[in-house]
């Protein structure tokens, strides 16, 4: 993996991006739909609570708030599908709680694709690749 946040960051979009793959159109709906189901499910949970908490009430509002919450258990339900992938019992240690943390993470790895999304790369894991200009 990467060694630190700097290159993470930095690599990570490289790795994660499939704008070479895919027409613009594709790659524009792809974009999208992540925003959809993975960027804003938690923000705009947390907002939408905040607003039913607040005493604003319409079903709009709650229809909203459903469907984002039902994302975010989706996303809950797969940490809890791979957990056994990347956890021994036996090896606990409090950084493992970090794992239950990492939908708090999504929204920074979908602002990530959407920069890589718009640039070519000029250099991946040490390797430099010619310019086209």
């Amino acid at each position: 993996m990467y060694e630190g946040f700097r290159e993470t960051w930095a690599e990570w979009g490289r790795s994660l991006d499939l704008k070479d793959a895919t027409s613009w159109t594709q790659l524009g709906q792809d974009l999208w739909l992540l925003l959809s189901v993975q960027g804003l499910p938690i923000p705009l949970s947390v907002l939408l609570l905040a607003c039913l908490a607040g005493g604003y009430s319409s079903i709009p509002l709650l229809a909203a708030t459903g469907l984002n919450l039902f994302l975010v258990l989706i996303r809950l339900a797969l940490l809890w599908a791979i957990y056994p992938c990347y956890h021994r019992l036996e090896h606990f240690s409090p950084a493992a709680l970090l794992f239950w943390l990492s939908p708090l993470a999504d929204p920074l790895a979908v602002v990530r694709i959407f920069l890589s999304a718009g640039q070519k790369p000029t250099q991946w894991r040490g390797r430099v690749y010619p310019t086209n200009s």
